[in-house]
C-alpha cells in the first residue's frame, strides 16, 4: 500500500510540474522572427507540409484498402468460374 500511495504521489507531482512548462517553454517566440521573406515562405511551406502530407497517407492507406478489396472480389470470382 505504501509503494503505490508514493507512487500516486510521484506521478501527481509530475502531471503538476508539465502543467506549468509551457509558460516556460516560450515557444510562441520563434513566431515572431518572420520578418523576411524566405522565413515566412519556409513556415508557410511547413504548414503545407505538415497539412498535406497526413491527408496523402490517408488516401493512400484507403486507396489500397479499395485497391486490395477489388482484388480480392475478383479472386473469389475467378474461383466460382
Amino acid at each position: 500500500m505504501r509503494t503505490k500511495t508514493r507512487a500516486a504521489i510521484f506521478f501527481g507531482l509530475v502531471s503538476v510540474t508539465i502543467c506549468f512548462l509551457p509558460s516556460l517553454a516560450d515557444a510562441c517566440a520563434v513566431c515572431g522572427a518572420a520578418q523576411d521573406e524566405a522565413t515566412r515562405k519556409a513556415f508557410v511551406g511547413t504548414t503545407a507540409f505538415m497539412t498535406f502530407l497526413p491527408l496523402g497517407m490517408f488516401f493512400l492507406v484507403i486507396g489500397w484498402y479499395i485497391r486490395r478489396t477489388l482484388q480480392r472480389e475478383e479472386e473469389e470470382t475467378a474461383r466460382e468460374s
